[in-house]
């Protein structure tokens, strides 16, 4: 079992040719720096760090880490935007779609959960990254612990509500 150590700066593309020639239970580890990660049309990652074992397997390449970056998120109370740190654990399949030895094309199983290794033996982490930042968001983002809310708005200085419905006061001053 040979362990070999791997950076990739703002890429997370990862050609895995000769772990694939090895045997199975063979090891590669890959430190990965992204300064920035789309995670959907307004979401980023900011800084992130992975650390990420490949481990040959019979049927490919199992990828096992963690995750940590920086995201921007609206506070559900206050509505303000903040800065928090996410972290997340993952676990993914690596399947080849070509044989490393001989060319030919292997059948890759329709599967959610299998990430592929394309034609030149290359896995991208991307995806996988994308996905495990998500689910590392919080599901109810709070900028802090002791957050009151939105903050009242007073009335104006003359005491009374907005002009506009001076008319409905008046109404209501009738009532008992």
């Amino acid at each position: 079992m040979s362990l070999h150590v791997r950076t990739l700066v703002n890429d997370t593309i990862v050609n895995v040719a000769q772990l694939l020639k090895e045997t199975v239970g063979s090891t590669r580890i890959v430190e990965a720096h992204l300064d920035q990660m789309p995670l959907d049309e307004t979401l980023r990652a900011e800084d992130l760090e992975a650390t990420i074992r490949l481990t040959r397997v019979e049927a490919g390449i199992l990828a096992e880490g963690r995750l940590t970056a920086g995201v921007q998120l609206e506070c559900v109370r206050c509505l303000e935007f903040f800065r928090t740190t996410i972290a997340g654990d993952f676990e993914a399949d690596f399947r080849p779609s070509v044989d490393v030895r001989t060319g030919i094309p292997l059948h890759v199983p329709e599967h959610q959960d299998l990430f592929v290794i394309d034609n030149n033996h290359e896995l991208n982490l991307d995806e996988l990254f994308r996905q495990v930042a998500i689910v590392s968001l919080p599901m109810q983002p709070i900028c802090r612990d002791d957050c009151p809310g939105i903050e009242q708005v007073d009335d104006d200085e003359t005491g009374g509500a907005d002009e506009r419905l001076a008319v409905l006061h008046e109404l209501l001053e009738h009532e008992p």
